[in-house]
């Protein structure tokens, strides 16, 4: 059966983002009486995350402060900086309350474009009905509610992660936009430090697998080039890192089994630690040991120092500990992948959901794991020639390099990571469940509408 090609209308996309934008805004109005601050679903305000900027130095000098953020891509604290800006008359505790309260609103719109970039991407392959229970579940999803009521940036990677693929999938080999596909490229790279500048690489690749002209291949990695690289020179620059992170060395760490080790019971060859870094009087971030709150800031160049540090130790270790050491590592990585993206943090709203439990059950192992091998097998007996095997792995390789990296260089977030992929996933699962059932239906009418005879009876 091949699969229904259609376009969702724009009062039907208008449709489906308002009522999911309003959906999270009743629920939140509903489950707010049960936070502790009368605002967070979560115990964690922004400058508690080891990822944000202080917003004090956000307001002041929000421009140097990002020129010397280190410890994440810059999207995020943008956003953070232009509400901070807007709240410039509020200090301490009343300005974090502003710049979150107008955070969920934004997560808020968030939630609701990735619910609808859901609903129009089925619409295409499997018609309105499978793409309403995609919305349905969507807008559902335990994880995704989770993540809407977090103050970090999780929510924008799953859409900007979904959009992403989304535009691969349309880019044939005449059809697509290779000016799109390379902007949402460019928001991952800028939004999680989970994409650095390799995976760019990786979608040339994928591009070529997906027999795209070279000459288009080339143009998506000018586009990406002309605004990563300046970004990825300055890093380098200042920080003598090509990476838009230098959390880097502590999740290495982690990931291999060695916690956070203490460096000052170690002795560090001399030319371990960076050289030439900006100065403390650089920017504020760079020297103030806390941000609002009291809690730590991670922008301070001795964490930036003990970073680095962190990196030579893992080295260190993945080279004396034994194989089966750091694989059994990598294995309780995995098993907490697997987990339900939604028990990330205990969460007012989530956790009263009375649909959470069927939900989670669905999007964790191993019945996720099992549903997409079932599924994947039923989409890989339609490939039919070597060019077909290559366009689809063309699509599935972005997929198995989140998970990758989210098994082999982090230890307990493991299942936050996994909700990355989950929307897309989903539309997948859509697809492949429209045309099952599709073929149930039809094979169910086979049998049972009766037959005419010649003689004018009806045999089944």
């Amino acid at each position: 059966m091949k699969p229904v090609r259609r376009v969702a209308s724009r009062r039907e996309q208008g449709v489906v983002f308002s009522v999911s934008f309003l959906f999270l805004l009743v629920l939140e109005a509903l489950f707010r009486r049960f936070t502790t601050d009368g605002l967070r679903f979560q115990a964690w305000n922004s400058e508690r995350m080891m990822q944000t900027l202080s917003l004090r130095e956000l307001r002041d000098e929000p421009v140097r402060s990002l020129w010397y953020l280190h410890i994440q891509p810059p999207l995020l604290d943008m956003l953070r900086a232009v509400l901070g800006g807007l709240h410039g008359s509020l200090d301490s505790v009343a300005l974090v309350d502003a710049v979150d309260r107008w955070t969920y609103v934004a997560w808020a719109l968030v939630f609701a474009a990735t619910v609808t970039l859901v609903f129009a991407w089925v619409y295409r392959v499997a018609g309105r009905a499978a793409a309403i229970v995609g919305a349905v579940v969507t807008a559902l999803h335990p994880g995704a509610l989770a993540f809407a009521t977090l103050l970090d940036s999780t929510a924008a990677s799953a859409l900007a992660f979904l959009w992403f693929c989304f535009e691969l999938w349309r880019l044939q080999r005449e059809g697509g936009s290779i000016a799109r596909l390379a902007t949402a490229s460019l928001v991952l790279f800028f939004l999680r430090s989970i994409f650095q500048w390799p995976f760019f690489l990786l979608v040339a690749l994928c591009l070529a697998l997906r027999n795209v002209p070279l000459r288009r291949v080339g143009r998506y990695v000018a586009l990406v080039a002309l605004f990563a690289g300046p970004y990825v020179a300055k890093q380098l620059a200042l920080f003598g890192t090509s990476m838009t992170s230098t959390f880097d060395g502590l999740n290495f760490c982690r990931a291999i089994g060695l916690g956070e080790p203490d460096l000052g019971a170690m002795r560090l060859p001399s030319n371990v630690l960076p050289t030439g870094l900006p100065s403390p009087s650089s920017a504020a971030v760079l020297r103030q040991d806390e941000k609002l709150g009291g809690y730590y800031n991670y922008n301070h160049l001795d964490a930036l120092r003990y970073s680095v540090g962190l990196k030579y130790v893992c080295r260190r270790a993945l080279l004396e500990q034994p194989l089966s050491t750091t694989l059994a590592s990598f294995a309780e990585n995995a098993s907490l992948y697997g987990e339900p993206s939604s028990r990330y943090q205990p969460n007012v709203l989530v956790d009263r959901l009375p649909w959470r439990e069927p939900l989670d059950f669905f999007f964790s192992s191993p019945v996720l794991w099992l549903l997409l091998l079932l599924t994947g097998g039923m989409a890989a007996r339609r490939l039919e020639g070597r060019a077909a095997w290559l366009r689809v792995a063309g699509l599935l390789l972005p997929v198995l390099y989140v998970a990758t990296v989210s098994i082999l260089f982090e230890k307990g977030e493991n299942m936050r990571f996994k909700y990355f992929i989950e929307p897309v996933l989903l539309v997948f699962l859509c697809m492949e469940g429209s045309r099952l059932s599709a073929r149930v239906v039809a094979r169910f009418t086979t049998h049972t509408v009766p037959v005419k005879t010649h003689e004018g009876s009806g045999v089944r």
